[in-house]
């Protein structure tokens, strides 16, 4: 059965069966990526998925079930089984969502590019292989490239509900990436890069190997510094994955299950005033954007932290009911879990500096260029100790690559100890914009 036809089948089940809420929720994948080792392709994977859950709100009680066959026996069987969950919870204040007027078209986010779908293994394969070649030939000391690969991926989920919500939305991507280790003398250092978008540009694509090396040639001899206390510099590639590890703080369970500090801070500053952070579902082309959160509640822009002062938490059905509120269409779920709390598309407004005009406004930093792991970050504490390279910078100028070294200190203070940002975010598909930024107040550990 096909996904549509399966959603309305349960909701004919549903209706049959006597029951006024429930909602389905189908997501199909599809990927085809290659490995490219010793001028050939050293492995292909190719996968696809498929899987619909039901939700069935009862009397207030939510049950939830999943199956990924989809023949009428699978779906009365998982429809069955959600009724039964439902009847085994406690029961809460929660209705399903009333449907949205006026949504937009999903096209509209410019989020599927149909023409990706006719890249062939033989295009994709003469992409990681030109990705090689070039790497291997822009400097003798390129020793190996272990991580080189390109792939095309595809996904689509559809909501159906019985009150009578129903989108469908479609995206897909087309990545390369490569990793090349280099060597001179006792020294080995890996660089890395990257290139992900929906509109396929093969001489992009394929430029990714040159760039690299480019980034493991430049930390050739690095060093430890000693402990200290200087700015640090983010790039606007480590700005987002460190930030990105905390921002859960801004979601309404997280508060509720006293998992947050922000509780009880709405209408505080808790950051500086060149400071504003807000959620956009609607850029086109970002990886977090949709018109309907995955209840099918109309999505929209959300200030989260203005001039430095905290806004709004991130809402669901079920954590707006907890507070009579209503859902800011932030509910986030798959096929086979229940409902929780996500951001679309993070921004952090930018600045007004260039990265280089950010490096020179210090005597002396440290600019990170690459994070290493994240055990010592505390999404709840705020805690941050992570290990990371980059360059000391002496009036603006890299004066000396640096490794094995850690960056300390807490995510809610940071907030404050932002002393300039940069005016550009990193440039392929994220759901996270965060500049470069000039932070001041981290300890550094060698």
């Amino acid at each position: 059965m096909q996904p549509e036809a399966a959603i309305e089948h349960v909701l004919g089940l549903a209706r049959q069966s006597g029951l006024a809420e429930v909602d389905v929720l189908v997501e199909r994948g599809e990927s085809l990526g290659l490995k490219i080792r010793d001028a050939k392709v050293e492995k292909v994977d190719q996968s696809t998925s498929l899987g619909l859950g039901v939700r069935v709100l009862l009397d207030g009680r939510t049950g939830l079930a999943y199956t990924e066959r989809l023949e009428a026996s699978a779906l009365r069987r998982v429809l069955d089984e959600a009724l039964e969950n439902a009847e085994l919870q406690d029961q809460l204040e929660v209705n399903l969502p009333d449907p949205a007027e006026d949504v937009p078209a999903a096209e509209a986010l410019q989020l599927y590019n149909p023409e990706l779908e006719q890249l062939s293994f033989e295009e994709l394969a003469e992409v990681g292989l030109e990705i090689e070649a070039t790497a291997k030939q822009t400097d003798q000391r390129v020793f190996t490239l272990p991580y080189l690969g390109v792939s095309r991926e595809s996904g689509e989920w559809i909501l159906g509900t019985s009150k009578g919500t129903h989108y469908r939305q479609r995206a897909n991507s087309a990545t390369t990436y490569c990793g090349a280790l280099l060597q001179e003398g006792e020294y080995r250092k890996t660089g890395f890069w990257f290139w992900q978008m929906r509109d396929w540009n093969r001489a992009e694509a394929a430029a990714i190997g040159p760039k690299a090396v480019k980034e493991g040639t430049s930390l050739l001899g690095a060093k430890s510094i000693q402990n200290c206390k200087m700015p640090v510099i983010l790039d606007e590639y480590c700005a987002p994955q460190l930030l990105g590890m905390f921002f859960r703080a801004f979601h309404a369970d997280a508060a509720q299950k006293g998992t947050s500090r922000l509780v009880g801070r709405l209408g505080e500053k808790i950051a500086g005033e060149n400071v504003t952070l807000y959620d956009d579902p609607h850029i086109p082309g970002a990886r977090g954007s949709s018109h309907l959160d995955s209840e099918g509640v109309l999505t929209q822009k959300l200030s989260l932290v203005e001039q430095g002062v905290f806004e709004n938490f991130l809402y669901h059905v079920e954590s707006a009911s907890k507070e009579q509120r209503t859902s800011t269409g932030h509910a986030r779920r798959s096929y086979n879990s229940g409902i929780g709390t996500g951001s679309h598309n993070l921004v952090m407004e930018k600045g007004s500096y260039s990265l280089e005009e950010l490096c020179q406004q210090p005597e002396r930093a440290l600019l990170v260029t690459s994070l290493e792991g994240a055990a010592g970050c505390n999404s709840i504490s705020g805690d941050i100790s992570i290990g990371v390279q980059g360059f000391l910078l002496e009036k603006g100028e890299r004066v000396q690559p640096v490794d094995s070294i850690t960056i300390a200190g807490n995510f809610f203070d940071l907030l404050s100890q932002i002393q300039g940002l940069g005016n550009c975010y990193q440039p392929y598909l994220s759901n996270v914009f965060v500049p470069p930024m000039l932070l001041d107040g981290l300890a550094i550990s060698g």
